[in-house]
């Protein structure tokens, strides 16, 4: 990865991120209108700066970049060596970002600049996160009914109120971005990752645009989705005790096996004892079946076991930085 930045590691107000791959044509025209919103809200942009995240592009983006970085100096383009998808891109302009407020949003010229300042007023009232969510969207019937069944699956699933989490559009003050960590396809997901870090999350209405060049690189139905929210809902609930989970599991194992187990072999010493008539505990099936039960249980509850070991001496050299993480603010009356 190479970025090309000069420049002193001063903070700024806001800073742009925008992940690309493959969208040459639409870059010029996208930092143009950046430009001009920079000019007409933000003072002509000194305190503002466009990263451009090329994600492997084979098209001539990144030559463009660097011709468009030589004449714009709050343009900082970063060249990634190949395609590592558009989380990993972002968490990189999330890296070099020196905003106060980070705003990103789609490389395709469907999201529209102009609507920042919006974003930026809904963070400027007390608000963490502001999702865009697309008024009239540009897209075809059956993108638009998966994405809303997929939408409201989330709603229900994790309680948070946001009606479009696929929207590329958004805003965020930038310790959000800094604190949360965005890999896989979780970046659809930084909303709801925020909103578990206890951050405030909003929704503002933004617009939407056809797209002018290309077509769009994701699928219809993006069931892929479903088992990131799975990961997303298993860390957030089980990140510091995964013993916790693994032991419920092995406890559906365990309990019926042991029961059984304990029934079968009572009666076999009973039937030894001459108590109750002849029983031959090796001649059940339920028998070999329990034993496997209950491995397995076993099993289940070691690994959750293991998983707390590993988690114990990986927190233990970490307690400070991680606490630091969660505290939002610290009133000290003068001590240190």
């Amino acid at each position: 990865m190479t970025s090309q930045d000069n420049r002193p590691n001063e903070p700024l107000a806001i800073s742009v991120v925008i992940a690309a791959l493959n969208e040459v044509d639409s870059l010029p025209e996208l930092i143009e209108r950046v430009e001009a919103v920079f000019e007409k809200e933000f003072g002509g942009g000194k305190s503002c700066e466009i990263i451009v995240i090329d994600d492997g592009s084979n098209d001539g983006s990144r030559e463009l970049l660097r011709d468009l970085a030589a004449r714009r100096p709050h343009l900082r383009p970063i060249i990634l060596r190949r395609n590592v998808g558009k989380s990993m891109a972002l968490t990189c302009g999330f890296q070099k970002a020196r905003g106060g407020y980070v705003v990103t949003l789609d490389a395709d010229l469907q999201d529209n600049p102009e609507d920042i300042p919006r974003l930026i007023e809904a963070l400027e009232q007390g608000n963490d996160v502001v999702a865009g969510a697309r008024e009239k969207r540009q897209d075809s019937f059956s993108r638009k009914l998966g994405s809303r069944l997929f939408n409201g699956t989330v709603r229900r699933i994790t309680g948070l109120d946001i009606r479009d989490l696929n929207c590329g559009f958004k805003a965020y003050r930038t310790e959000v971005v800094k604190s949360i960590a965005v890999y896989g396809q979780f970046h659809r997901y930084i909303p709801l990752l925020a909103h578990n870090a206890g951050f405030k999350v909003v929704e503002c209405p933004v617009r939407n645009s056809p797209r002018k060049h290309g077509a769009s690189r994701y699928p219809t139905i993006r069931y892929r989705g479903l088992f990131d929210l799975l990961t997303i809902l298993f860390v957030h609930k089980y990140d510091l005790s995964p013993l916790h989970f693994f032991a419920k599991v092995a406890a559906v194992f365990l309990i019926p096996s042991v029961l059984i187990l304990g029934y079968f072999i009572g009666r076999h010493v009973l039937s030894l004892l001459g108590i109750v008539d002849e029983f031959q505990i090796t001649e059940r099936p339920l028998v070999s079946i329990s034993l496997s039960m209950f491995v397995a249980g076993i099993n289940i509850f070691l690994t959750g076991f293991v998983c707390d070991f590993i988690l114990y001496h990986l927190i233990r050299g970490r307690i400070h930085r991680i606490s630091d993480l969660n505290i939002a603010e610290s009133i000290n009356h003068g001590e240190p």
